[in-house]
């Protein structure tokens, strides 16, 4: 006869079904600080009493997603790709006369790759009117802030730093916090979603470009796979 899985085994194979996450691309130990932190906020006594609650509490399994994909980027974080979109980009609508690009951004996490998308097209002459960014993350959280639009100097690194002063307004009484201005966040469209959700975005039109950095590398290869099939319908 052989044992049970134990809890953790489970809440890995868990994260695995739901939103594709390969324990061993993060580190078990995140994963297991993660469930701890959860654990201690629920007052479950133990791991195989938090895999209880993880059934039993609504949206709990989404906490501890949050608590797991913590996210780490900032604006213009891959300049030379954004600039190469801009370039395409600019010979679609003025040279092909596309009369609206559409621009998928994901994972979108707190919002500065979308955003720097959307400036890096303005930058290069591109009317708002004529172009929509779609950005899609499976953290609410990170919508949530991406939907504020308020950084602080993490999310500004390395130079140029010449767009802040174009598309920020400093935040008064908060130093080193700077509020995007309406021009950039009215440009994209944030939007709760799942990359190995066969259904994402089904009824959306294409997309002329998609960005989809940083995420292939904490999935399995099954469900790379999924994510690979998934973008190419997009």
């Amino acid at each position: 006869m052989t044992d049970a899985p134990h809890p953790p085994t489970l809440i890995e194979a868990l994260l695995k079904e739901r939103i594709g996450l390969d324990a061993a691309s993060v580190g078990r130990g995140t994963i297991a600080r993660a469930v701890e932190e959860r654990r201690q906020a629920l007052g479950a006594d133990d791991p195989a009493a938090y895999w209880n609650l993880l059934h039993a509490v609504p949206d709990e399994l989404q906490a501890l997603i949050e608590s797991v994909v913590v996210p780490e980027t900032w604006f213009f974080r891959h300049r030379e790709a954004l600039l190469a979109l801009a370039r395409f980009a600019a010979q679609r609508v003025f040279g092909a006369g596309e009369p609206m690009l559409r621009i998928l951004s994901l994972p979108c996490s707190t919002g500065e790759e979308p955003y720097s998308i959307a400036m890096a097209l303005l930058d290069a002459g591109i009317p708002g009117n004529r172009f929509r960014v779609d950005a899609i993350d499976i953290s609410a959280r990170a919508l949530e802030r991406a939907r504020a639009a308020v950084y602080g100097d993490n999310a500004f690194r390395g130079q140029p730093l010449d767009f802040r002063d174009r598309y920020f307004m400093p935040v008064t009484g908060t130093p080193a916090t700077y509020q995007l201005l309406p021009k950039v966040h009215n440009q994209v469209r944030l939007l709760y979603g799942n990359l190995i959700d066969p259904d994402l975005l089904r009824h959306e039109a294409p997309y002329h470009f998609a960005f989809c950095r940083n995420l292939m590398i904490y999935l399995d290869p099954a469900t790379q796979c999924e994510a690979i099939r998934t973008l190419r319908r997009l």
